[in-house]
């Protein structure tokens, strides 16, 4: 039969059984944009992972870095044409490539995580984009063979000829989704392999490894989120510097071992004393900073005095050349109330200076340090 002709009732049967094929419905060569959004969602949460993992010395670059991530973010967030997906790909790595250049001095090992991180995010745009184009020239090619079918005479060869069209593009479509699904969850495992391993460093980095508690570097970010608190609701903030007595006799009699021990010891006594709203940290040597939220000077005081009686009432045991040994000590503390004009280091040197008029009266003591009357003024 030739399409001039009049169509019999055989024609208009098999007419019938090619639009029950859905071949004639809207969108049957065009494929869903699952595979699209699955790709994006795991670009952003890349991105999302990179822009969290900020330096411990935070700086301008690392902020503008983060900046970028986050305008990168947006793009992923919404449609893009394929031009558009592989620039913002292509820019996004060469930003993170940058960044970890000028940042390779100072986070040598936080570097290895990141470029894990961007080896990732490029397989995935490279996937996304190249795995994409191949699919999308299959596709063209389907809609060409499509095209060259209105050639046909014979509406039975057509039939036969659309429907292995379809199976063939059914197939296509199903192989992609297959690979789409298997790289995807390669690559989420990937990256939360690699979420748990930064977890684990950032901890690792922010105690200190003798004592278990928090170190310098998370005392000082700790004390500035703090102070930036208490100054927003109005609630009092006292700082607390404590000091091991004579901890140079200690080392010199029983060696560093057991110096090492006694600084453990008082670790673990400051902090079963703290409740769980407050932070200590070791400071330094034989230092340590306990920061006290909602809490005057006069109850810190209170506090830490009961603190010391219990600390010198105590001993660290241990065995030393076959005999049974003990160490008592005490420490002193200095405690300051933070002000409405104070800055961090303020706070800090007015402890600091409660603490050395301890040490300076006899030690085991409290020392409460209030701004001087000068120093008011001049504020």
């Amino acid at each position: 039969m030739s399409f001039k002709s009049l169509p019999t009732r055989d024609d208009y049967v098999a007419m019938k059984e090619i639009v029950e094929l859905d071949l004639r419905k809207p969108g049957i060569a065009i494929p869903p944009d699952a595979e699209s959004s699955a790709w994006r969602s795991l670009v952003q949460n890349l991105l999302r992972v990179l822009c969290e993992v900020e330096p411990e010395s935070a700086s301008k670059d690392s902020a503008e870095f983060r900046a970028k991530l986050n305008e990168y973010r947006a793009q992923f967030g919404r449609p893009l044409h394929p031009q558009e997906e592989r620039q913002a790909a292509a820019g996004c790595v060469k930003a993170c490539e940058q960044y970890l250049r000028r940042m390779q001095h100072d986070h040598l090992a936080r570097e290895a995580e990141l470029t894990e991180m961007i080896a990732i995010l490029r397989e995935a745009a490279s996937r996304f984009i190249g795995d994409s184009t191949d699919f999308h020239a299959q596709l063209l090619s389907s809609a060409d063979r499509f095209k060259s079918m209105t050639k046909l005479d014979d509406i039975r060869d057509l039939k036969q000829k659309l429907s292995a069209e379809v199976s063939s593009l059914e197939r296509v479509v199903e192989e992609k989704k297959q690979r789409d699904e298997a790289a995807i969850a390669k690559l989420s495992e990937r990256v939360e392999v690699l979420q748990a391993d930064l977890v684990k460093a950032e901890e690792k980095a922010a105690i200190d490894p003798l004592t278990r508690i928090a170190n310098r570097g998370t005392f000082d970010r700790t004390l500035k989120r703090m102070i930036d608190a208490s100054k927003k609701s109005g609630s009092p903030l006292t700082l607390a510097m404590i000091d091991v007595d004579h901890f140079k006799k200690v080392n010199d009699t029983y060696g560093h071992p057991v110096g090492d021990r006694v600084l453990l010891c008082t670790a673990e006594w400051l902090r079963s004393a703290i409740r769980h709203t407050d932070f200590v940290a070791r400071y330094g040597g034989e230092e340590f900073g306990v920061i006290l939220s909602d809490t005057d000077l006069s109850n810190a005081e209170a506090r830490f005095t009961q603190v010391l009686k219990e600390i010198a009432k105590r001993s660290y045991e241990f065995q030393q050349d076959g005999e049974q040994k003990s160490v008592r000590f005490t420490v002193s503390c200095g405690v300051s109330q933070l002000t409405d004009k104070d800055s961090e280091q303020d706070l800090i040197q007015r402890a600091d200076q409660a603490l050395y008029e301890a040490k300076q009266k006899g030690r085991n003591r409290v020392i409460a340090k209030k701004p001087s009357v000068l120093s008011r003024l001049f504020s």
